[in-house]
């Protein structure tokens, strides 16, 4: 299902969102899950394993995705293909809680690139009293080796929190989250992102530190209401 999803999104095209914190950013919608999907694109200094080693394994999601207050395995191991539980906390009164279970498929896509991709599993686990079902979250991340300690990371999403929340305030928060979020990967790994090369240019990279952004993540910031 993952596959046959991926290969009809491979036929939309993006429309570029410019470039926050060295992060190349990018959008497009998708008519059939009446949702947005967003993308991330950046460099970093470590080796394609490491770097999928932290992005694949959701057992630790809430260290790049602040907010989700339990992430639990089901089935399966980290290492491979695995099943998990998320749980995004309130922060504030007026915002519920939500949940939602995902399975993450992982492979190799050649030439020294990793993949991970993750959908939604609908029935898994019983849901909770006040807390919101996400009807979806889907996404990947996509490693590329360019050299034994560089890689080029892609991130892409695709959520729908449920609730009231209008659609274009969720929208414009997830295209806001991402570079928080590869910046976390790179804080995790231990290392500064590296702005992108645009196409045709021909440039060196300038290291770029970040520190982490006091604005609330918008998964438990404007996750609808009620």
């Amino acid at each position: 299902m993952l596959s046959l999803a991926a290969a009809q999104a491979a036929e939309r095209p993006w429309t570029d969102a410019g470039v926050k914190d060295g992060v190349m950013l990018a959008y497009r919608d998708d008519a059939a899950l009446q949702a947005r999907e967003v993308r991330a694109i950046t460099e970093l200094p470590f080796a394609a394993d490491a770097v999928a080693a932290v992005a694949c394994d959701f057992t630790q999601y809430g260290s790049l995705v602040l907010g989700v207050q339990e992430a639990r395995l089901i089935a399966g191991q980290p290492s491979g293909d695995h099943e998990v539980y998320l749980h995004y906390a309130p922060r504030y009164v007026v915002v519920a809680a939500r949940d939602v279970v995902i399975r993450v498929e992982r492979s190799g896509t050649g030439e020294g690139a990793s993949q991970c991709r993750w959908s939604e599993v609908v029935g898994r686990v019983s849901e909770r009293r006040g807390v919101v079902r996400m009807p979806l979250l889907r996404g990947s991340w996509t490693i590329e080796r360019l050299s034994a300690s560089r890689s080029r990371v892609t991130y892409q999403l695709a959520v729908k929190p449920g609730g009231s929340l209008p659609g274009w305030l969720v929208r414009r928060g997830a295209l806001g989250e991402l570079a928080e979020i590869i910046e976390r990967l790179a804080q995790r790994l231990g290392g500064p992102v590296l702005p992108p090369r645009t196409r045709g240019e021909a440039r060196s990279h300038r290291e770029i530190l970040f520190s982490v952004s006091p604005v609330p993540p918008w998964l438990t910031q404007t996750m609808g209401r009620g």
